[in-house]
């Protein structure tokens, strides 16, 4: 250990002896700025922080150190091109001139001072989400149009080349080799000569045509920068450690991985917009950056894109020029082959292997409808004599008899097939994955029907809450997304967005389901049960990031479309009454939620019966909002027994498992229960951050609980800790815009007060009381409460004038 500290500090010293002899060569002053530091330094020269005077303000010094005579055009030229740019994604000039430094003739110039770190820095600090993302990549596609405009190309556009500020506001910085279009005079590159950064550059750029290079050299960049912001790599990863004429032969010869096989939240209009901008043929990219802004902005507002896929005839050129004499040899071999003989002997074979295929189907269903039948007669009072059979009990005798039924492979995996998605039906997702997984043992399952149950048992699996089996099989059909019928693809992509929601990523399943939902009303139907289905996700995922509002209309809209298409007691259309109860809840309408969850838990019981993982949902929620709403007689041993089965029917620290304890500790508290409700909650904290801490945003609850039931005992400093810690876990998971982070904020803000420190308090509740009220209105009841605290403390800190200002009457 001491050796350690001895290295720790001879660096430490060695550090401030280089930033001592960097201090002491700083100039005093280089034209009529005053140098403060040194911001960065390059071939070229230096970059200084430096003070103006008039108007008083910091500025980033630019200087040049050569005094070459490209070094000087190339400087020239930057101020050119700056002084022509007044756009907020460009850093701005403010003057230039030249002065003497070290007793040499140097150039400078004065740009606008960004206080923020390169865009690859920015978002490995602040991890934004995927719509952030895209945003900014619209952003520099602006301030990159404004340029184009006007006529400059830049030629070196890349992650480095841009600063993002302190507002989130990116910022594109370095015209050094930029080039006028139309100014073949005043463009410093020679015939041949390579100018950029090999993995952004474009093809064009590549090969040495840097005078043929136009906005669109400029938008195969963005898309280079897009794809990597998108996916964590470069679309030609080798392209990095490469030379200049490995390359070239690189991107001859390779496409770049769809980004959608990178991110699933890629998937549809977003890979089609990027992959267009990285196309290597100028033509087959946007024709501006304008262009590719709009279609980024149109996968935001969830608009159609005029992005399209690649032709088969284009993709077939490209193919060419990669595999030129393998494509020669191929033409040889088909214009040898292509005879009348051959053709009509090749039609003969497709005839009758139709033939075969038409009566080995045909052998399959009558297969799998005898069997079928078999089975039901078990249900015959005859047969049964006098059992009450259940589909249960009939599923477990057909599963029974199937293992020595003497049938052809494909009707046997089609009745495992069959098997499985009833038990999904049923809710047992452990018992549905065992008969996918017989299925899938049938070794001559055509590949149609193996990706049926490659996606049944993806969906088994993320029914029994094995997230991680999932996401698996997802990834396998995934890759042979291309050979999916559409049907099949977006049964897929339905998955996929459902497992975003379960574990949690609600802003990726929502970009992600707002893609699909359009597809599917077209390929589908607008009323199909997997279109309005989609919808229903899509309304869990708006609740669950806290976008209320669109929630509530997207839940109200569901639940009209499927009572009119399904009924009312259709299993989807409960679903929907669920889900409206929950944001009506939210929103904080009591009444109609009441109503909602009562429909959904009493149709479920009805249709499903109790033991269906809906029905104790439904009765889980019904439960919850009772003992919310101070009935926990009632609520408690709804919210008991449902949370019995999750502990009994779902994996190891599930979410849905943990919430129904946390709740159940609640209605323990309202029943005077404080020392059995406080031993639940510690209990499932320590298991929640024995599997890495929350996730999904109703899991945050179990540690707001447990500060507000050691508030309620006086046990304040143990609950401030509590509260402290929920607040920094929301808000790097959540994020501080998410209305958990207000509600919580004001139970801390609160505790403060409690505690006396009324002037910390203040400020927490102010901030609040304004987040709850922009979200929920002045009525809401977590509005009011914060209110009523905020009271508390202004006449703790004798500000009766404060009282005037406050906006809300929590006596409402």
């Amino acid at each position: 250990m001491q050796g350690e500290l001895l290295v720790q500090d001879n660096d430490a010293t060695q550090a401030l002896d280089e930033q001592a002899q960097a201090a002491a060569s700083l100039p005093e002053a280089i034209g009529p700025y005053r140098i403060l530091g040194l911001l960065g330094e390059g071939g070229m020269g230096r970059v200084y922080l430096a003070r103006e005077s008039h108007p008083p303000r910091d500025v980033a010094l630019k200087v040049v150190r050569g005094v070459s005579r490209g070094a000087l055009e190339r400087f020239h030229r930057e101020v050119e091109i700056l002084g022509q740019l007044e756009h907020p994604g460009i850093v701005r000039l403010y003057a230039a001139g030249e002065d003497l430094v070290g007793g040499l003739p140097s150039p400078w110039f004065a740009l606008e001072l960004v206080r923020g770190p390169d865009l690859r820095e920015h978002l490995a600090k602040a991890k934004p989400d995927l719509r952030t993302r895209i945003g900014l990549l619209a952003q520099l596609a602006r301030a990159a149009e404004f340029a184009h405009q006007r006529g400059i190309v830049h030629r070196d556009l890349k992650p480095s080349n841009v600063l993002v500020d302190e507002r989130g506001q990116p910022k594109i910085l370095d015209f050094g080799i930029a080039r006028l279009q139309g100014d073949a005079a005043a463009d410093m590159t020679q015939a041949g000569q390579v100018m950029g950064t090999l993995p952004y550059m474009s093809p064009e750029q590549l090969s040495g045509q840097a005078r043929d290079a136009d906005a669109r050299s400029d938008v195969y960049a963005l898309g280079a920068m897009g794809y990597e912001m998108l996916s964590g790599r470069l679309p030609h990863p080798r392209l990095s450690t490469s030379t200049l004429f490995e390359a070239l032969d690189i991107i001859r010869r390779e496409d770049p991985e769809p980004l959608e096989r990178l991110n699933r939240a890629a998937r549809g209009d977003l890979n089609l917009v990027v992959m267009k901008a990285l196309a290597s043929e100028p033509a087959q990219r946007y024709a501006s950056a304008a262009a590719f802004a709009d279609d980024l902005e149109a996968v935001l507002g969830s608009r159609p894109v005029q992005a399209r896929a690649p032709t088969a005839a284009y993709r077939a050129t490209r193919f060419v020029r990669r595999h030129r004499a393998l494509s020669a040899a191929a033409a040889i071999v088909f214009l040898a082959l292509s005879t009348a003989t051959v053709v009509s002997t090749l039609a003969a074979q497709r005839a009758r292997a139709a033939l075969a295929e038409a009566e080995a189907r045909a052998n399959e269903l009558a297969a799998v409808n005898g069997f079928v039948e078999t089975m039901l007669t078990e249900a015959d009072p005859e047969q049964a004599q006098g059992r009450d059979l259940r589909v249960r009990d009939i599923l477990d005798v057909a599963s029974a008899e199937l293992k020595s039924a003497n049938l052809s492979p494909g009707a046997t995996a089609r009745l495992h097939q069959v098997l499985g998605v009833t038990w999904l039906g049923l809710g047992d997702g452990a018992r549905s994955r065992a008969a996918f997984e017989d299925a899938l043992r049938v070794e001559t399952s055509p590949s149609m029907l193996r990706d049926e149950l490659l996606l049944g048992r993806a969906r088994s699996a993320i029914a029994a809450g094995d997230y991680e089996a999932g996401e698996k099989e997802l990834a396998g059909l995934r890759s042979r997304h291309a050979q999916l019928t559409p049907s099949l693809r977006i049964a897929m992509e339905e998955s996929a967005a459902e497992l975003l929601r379960e574990t949690g990523k609600q802003k990726e399943a929502i970009v992600a389901l707002r893609a699909l939902l359009p597809e599917a009303r077209k390929a589908l139907g607008v009323d199909a049960q997997r279109t309005l289905g989609l919808q229903l996700q899509l309304a869990s995922a708006l609740q669950l990031d806290g976008d209320y509002e669109a929630a509530l209309a997207e839940s109200r809209d569901a639940v009209a479309r499927h009572a009119r298409v399904f009924g009312e007691r259709h299993p989807q259309t409960l679903y929907a009454w669920n889900q409206l109860g929950v944001v009506e809840n939210k929103i904080g309408n009591a009444e109609a939620a009441e109503a909602a969850f009562r429909h959904a838990a009493d149709g479920r019981l009805a249709v499903l019966g109790d033991k269906h993982p809906a029905t104790v949902i439904s009765q889980f929620n019904l439960g919850s909002f009772l003992i919310e709403h101070k009935q926990p007689d009632e609520g408690v041993p709804l919210v008991r027994q449902a949370s019995a089965w999750l502990d009994a029917n779902r994996p190891d620290g599930d979410a849905k498992a943990l919430v129904a304890r946390s709740v159940l500790a609640y209605g323990l508290e309202d029943q005077g229960d404080l020392d059995g409700a406080e031993r639940l909650l510690r209990a499932l904290l320590q298991a929640q951050e024995r599997l890495g801490g929350p996730g999904a945003p109703d899991t945050f609850a179990p540690r707001n609980n447990l500060g507000m039931l050691l508030m309620k005992r006086g046990r304040l400093d143990e609950a401030l800790r509590e509260f402290e810690a929920l607040d920094a876990q929301v808000r790097a998971r959540l994020g501080a815009d998410h209305p958990f982070a207000a509600i919580f904020a004001s139970n801390r803000g609160e505790c403060l007060g409690k505690l006396g420190r009324f002037e910390e308090a203040r400020h927490v509740l102010e901030e609040s009381l304004a987040r709850l009220q922009a979200k929920f209105g002045s009525t809401h009841e977590r509005t009011l409460k914060a209110a009523k605290n905020l009271e508390f403390v202004y006449r703790n800190l004798s500000m009766d004038a404060e009282l005037l200002s406050l906006k809300v009457d929590y006596r409402i």
